[in-house]
This record gives C-alpha cells, structure tokens and sequence, in this order.
C-alpha cells in the first residue's frame, strides 16, 4: 500500500505515480486534496496521470481507492461549465462510473443490532447518535461540536470564521492573515474590546486541543522538513465541523469584516473567483464584483466574463463591453483554446483542419474533444481512424468516445459496425450502450434488432435494458417470456432494479405490481421506493397512506421526506401543519422551502414575514429568494427599490443597494 503524503499529497502522487508496481494499493485518503487543488492544472495532470496508470495492462493489478465527500464529488464530476472552460475534465473522466457510495447513517437493522453489543461504547452511540451517524459519533464528534459550541466568544468567532470561509469556496488550507482579519467582525464591540494583545495564541490553544483522539476543531498546518518553513502560517478546519457548521450556517450571510479580509488576505484568482460567484448567488453583487475585480487583475479570464455580466445588469453597458474586448488568451487552458479553434474550422466546413486541431486539443488534455475526433473521422469516411482514436480513448479512460461511434455508426446505416463498437464499450464496463441503441431500432421498427440489444445489455448486468426488453416482449404479444424476465428482475431482489421495474409497471397501468414492487425494494432499505410509493399514494388521493410513506423516509434519515410531506399537507389545506414540515425541510437545508414559507406568508397578508424568508432563502444561496424578494418590493408600491435590487442586488444586511462600488 501507498499513501501519497510528502511534500504534499498531490506533489507527492504526481512526481512518484511511475514508479508504481504492479499488485499496490494506491490510497487517496480525501481524495479531494490530490485532484480538486488551487491549481486546477496539477490535480488535472495527476487525473490524467491515475488513467493511464489504470489502463496500463503492463503495470496492473493495480487499485486506486481513495475516499471524498460528496460536496466535492459534485465538485469534480459536474457538468463543465457553458463557456467550455472546463478545468476538471480529466478528473470527470476519471471519477465518473467508479464511485462507491458510503452510507452517512447505519441502517436501522445495524443500530438495532448494536443495541446489544457488548461494547459499552457502541451502546452509547446507538444511544446519542443522530440518524445512525454512529461511526461519526465514535470518531469523537460529541467533544468536537461541544468544543465548537461551547468555545469562548473569540475562539468561537475563529471557528465560525473559518466555517464561512470553506463553505464559501476557499481551499483546505486558510491562512493566518483570513483568519486574523476575518474572525474580529464575529465579535461584539464589548467582546472585542475585552481581548488580550495576544488574541491570536488565546483562540489558537482552544482550537487546537485533540478531542478523544481526533484532532481539534481548527489546527496549525506545519510543514514537513523537505518542505519551506517560511511559507505564511496557515490552518486546516476539522471535515466534520466544516459539514455541520455549513449546513447550520447555510443561511447566514457573512459580515462585512470577512468579505473585506477575503479582498485583503485572498491571493490566489480562483479562490477569489469561486467565493465571488457565493456573494453572486446570495445577490451580493458589489461584493462578488469586488472580488471579481481582484481575480481579473489575476488573471483570471472566467471571472472577466462574469464581472461583465454584473456591470452589463447594473446598467454599465461601456464598462462591460470594455471588460470582454479586453480578455485574452494567455490564461485560457491551451486544450480549450485549440477546442474552440476546432469548433470555428468545423463550422467553415474544414473537416480535415478541425479533426486536427481536436486531436491536439484530445493530447492536451481536453476530453472532449475525443468525441468529436471520433465523429469527424466517421463521417468522413475513415472508419478505421475512427476507430483508433475512440480506442485510444478509452485507453485513457475517456470511455464516451466509443458511445459517441457506436451512435454516429448506428446513426448512419452501419449497424453491424455500431454493435461491434457496442461491444468493445461494454468490455469496458459501459454495457448501457446495448440499450440506448436499442431504443433507436425499436423506434425504427426493428423489432428483432431491439430485441437483440436488449438481450445483450442484460447479459452485461444492466437491469434496465432487461425491463426494457420484457416491455418489448409484452407488448408484441409474448406474454409469458415477458413475465420471466420480470420474474428475473424480482428474484435478484436489489432495491434499484425493483424500482425500475416498478415505474415501468406503473407507466403500464399496472398499479397493484408497481406497489408491490416498491414495497418489496423498500424493505430492502431503499428510501427511494418510500418516496414513490408516497408520490403514487399522492396521485391516487390516498394522501394519509402517502404521509405514511413520508414519514416512513424521513425516519430512514432521507429529510426530502419533510418537503414532500409539507407539500401534502399544503395540499390537503392544512397550513399550520405544512408551515410546521417546510419549517422542518427548512432546518435540513432544503432551501425551497423557505420560498414556501414566503409564499405562505404571503398568503396570509404577512409581506414583512415574507420578505424575511425571502431573505433567508436569498442568503441560502438560492436566486429565486431575490427575485421574491424584488417582486414584493414591487407588490408593496416601492418600485425604486426593486429596481435597485435588480441592477445592484443587496446590501450585506439585505437592503437594496444603490451601486456595484
């Protein structure tokens, strides 16, 4: 086994990933560290490096196994964004298909079973543990957030500080100077006015105390001997505080003091651009103009293009304009930039000069461009190119260049050569592909062909191509083959195939076998099951069987349950008791059910209530508050002021504001 750790986790996997032997375990402990770095390009090099490492027949076996958080998951495997700036396609390609999701909660049989352990540590857990967090709660979770809660008013405005910092966007490591600017505006004038000269050290000896064996809530990052002691002091945040902390702060906008020591203390350009578009989306616009500002002065052409946005909307069109003549390309990944020049000679009908530069841009590390390498070459009648390159591909982990020929053959008469390429994509773990080209023959009429690549998807473990299939059975009359599929589909008893299975009988008709579907996955602990079972209960009128269903999800920890059932409640007329469950959705930070709230007050002739939870879900990050929020303005006759809110967004305390400066 090897840890990648000095000098540090990322340089560290970077320069030592070849002289990895066969039969290692290579292990990632937050994963996040090696491929969601500050610096876009290294955690992409390492993606790309960990793919070849995977595919290199010569150097295998060899496991990767790394563990992330879902936040930065989401972080990583997104959709890349509009403006085909995409900085993490290696590590899309790299993560997307290999994810082993691990339970935040033990099952309701497991804590059962703890119950009676003998353990008298394990009883306690079952005992305090929220939702079934017990391995949480044994990691020493009680003396960490009794720490957070219970700290003094400065090692508590350090904490917070540092909670609003990595919720809004800044990396693992926060640097002395955030802190020491951040953390005084958390404070009350009489609390401030109380510290020592040495505030800094007072807060420190808090935070930094381990808590039964884990670390403290917030500690010093110390360099290691190979590494430069001279760097500015920084610090790292406990990943538990950092999760609860953001979830319960997930509706306080920041004071002002911390948006000022972002501007001051803040470096790097895609931190200041990533914290820039929070203050955007919680309609701070002077704020998120500020420290867009500052990452264009970077460098940072993303945050030019965004800066523009916010001037054009407040009404400076010149200053816009001005903003976009005067980007340029010296900070643009190269692999995008020759993308883009692909994409203008394929529009000019220079097929052979756009195949090239996409291939240049496929070396350079943009992923995407493979599936258009593949697709050119196809259609220009070189099909062994084609074919070449989608391998190469997939040899390099880009698996969606042999789906994109597989469909560009099917697409254009070659069904034989689309179902090889089918075949060569399933080899490598893509077996959905039978599937989709399927659907395309049976939406052809070719019956027999559908059937046939239904069959072969099923053969490769995919369930739904088999539901797919006794669908297309039953309909043509074959009745009895149809039912055996389905019985096979039964009898593997996994929750996510009986509940595909079970839309499909109930888009059929067939409501009695799609309930008992969905009971049978959810006794297999699927809360999705709950959910639809609830949902279908819903749409039958059955609204106490439907709460039922509900209340049954939430108590197996999925807290959708609380917005679905205010919603039922809602809908039965009941508002004290939907009020009460969006209430219950709002604590969970379900952030559409704060614009529930307002609409409720609202309805209640309460416009300030309204506004107030308008506020709140606006804070949460969620831009239907703000535009609530401009439309009550307007409701209540003060149209000047929803026409600020418009152009310049909100103050720090919620109110319009009158300018970006």
């Amino acid at each position: 086994m090897w840890h990648p750790f000095d000098p540090t986790r990322p340089d560290a996997a970077d320069q030592h990933l070849e002289q990895v032997p066969a039969h290692t375990v290579v292990w990632f402990n937050e994963a996040q560290h090696y491929l969601l770095t500050a610096d876009p390009r290294l955690g992409e090099r390492l993606a790309a490096r960990l793919r070849t490492l995977l595919h290199d027949q010569a150097r295998g076996p060899v496991l990767v196994l790394g563990t992330i958080w879902p936040h930065y998951w989401d972080a990583l495997t997104g959709p890349p964004p509009a403006n085909d700036l995409d900085l993490r396609a290696q590590a899309r390609d790299l993560l997307i298909g290999a994810d082993i999701a691990v339970p935040d909660a033990w099952s309701t049989i497991e804590v059962r079973q703890l119950a009676a352990a003998s353990d008298a540590r394990l009883r306690e857990a079952v005992e305090n543990a929220e939702a079934g967090r017990i391995t949480q709660y044994l990691a020493g979770v009680p003396e960490l957030m009794q720490r957070y809660r219970n700290a003094p008013p400065l090692a508590r405005a350090v904490l917070t500080a540092a909670i609003d910092a990595r919720r809004l966007g800044h990396p693992l490591s926060l640097p002395h100077e955030l802190l020491t600017r951040a953390a005084p505006s958390y404070l009350a004038d009489v609390e401030w006015g109380q510290v020592s000269e040495d505030w800094w050290q007072d807060a420190l000896s808090y935070t930094a105390k381990p808590c039964h064996g884990i670390a403290g809530p917030l500690i010093p990052i110390r360099p290691r001997p190979t590494e430069d002691a001279t760097l500015p002091a920084s610090y790292r945040l406990a990943d538990f505080l950092q999760q609860r902390g953001a979830a319960e702060r997930a509706a306080i906008f920041p004071p002002a003091g911390f948006w000022d020591a972002v501007a001051a203390a803040v470096s790097d350009p895609v931190t200041l651009r990533t914290i820039g578009d929070h203050a955007e989306h919680r309609g701070r616009y002077r704020r998120a103009a500020a420290l867009y500002r500052l990452a264009v002065a970077g460098g940072d052409d993303q945050a030019r293009w965004t800066l523009a946005a916010i001037r054009e909307r407040a009404g400076d069109q010149s200053g816009a304009t001005a903003l976009r003549q005067g980007g340029t390309s010296a900070f643009v990944d190269e692999g995008a930039e020759l993308s883009a020049r692909a994409e203008l000679r394929e529009r000019a009908g220079d097929l052979p000069g756009a195949i090239d530069l996409y291939q240049r841009a496929a070396n350079r590390g943009d992923a995407q461009s493979w599936d258009r390498v593949v697709s050119l070459l196809e259609q220009t009648t070189d099909p062994d190119g084609a074919l070449e390159a989608a391998l190469r591909a997939a040899d390099q982990g880009h698996a969606s260049a042999l789906r994109v020929l597989a469909i560009t053959r099917d697409r254009m008469g070659n069904p034989h050569g689309s179902e090889q390429v089918a075949q060569l994509a399933a080899d490598r773990g893509d077996a959905t592909i039978f599937g989709s080209l399927a659907a395309t023959r049976e939406r052809l009429g070719d019956l027999q062909g559908a059937r046939e690549l239904y069959q072969r998807g099923a053969d490769h473990g995919d369930t739904h191509a088999l539901c797919s299939l006794a669908e297309l059975l039953k309909r043509n009359g074959l009745r009895d083959m149809a039912e055996q599929l389905y019985q096979q589909v039964i009898d593997s008893g996994t929750p996510s195939a009986l509940v595909t299975l079970a839309a499909l009988r109930e888009q059929m008709g067939d409501k009695t076998a799609a309930r008992q579907l969905y009971q049978r996955a959810a006794d297999g602990g699927s809360t999705a099951a709950l959910l639809s079972l609830a949902a279908a209960h819903e749409r039958d009128g059955d609204l106490d069987e439907a709460e039922k269903r509900y209340q049954q999800a939430i108590q197996q920890g999925d807290v959708t349950g609380w917005w679905s059932l205010a919603g039922l409640r809602h809908q039965s007329g009941d508002l004290v008791g939907a009020d009460q469950m969006y209430r219950r959705a709002a604590d969970h930070g379900i952030s559409a059910a704060l614009i529930s709230l307002a609409e409720l007050a609202e309805e209640r002739g309460d416009r300030v209530e309204a506004a107030e939870w308008a506020l709140l879900a606006t804070d949460h990050g969620d831009s239907d508050g703000l535009d609530m929020l401009i439309q009550l303005r307007r409701r209540m006759g003060d149209r000047a002021g929803a026409n600020k809110m418009e152009r310049f967004g909100l103050d720090d305390d919620g109110s319009p504001a009158a300018s970006l400066e």
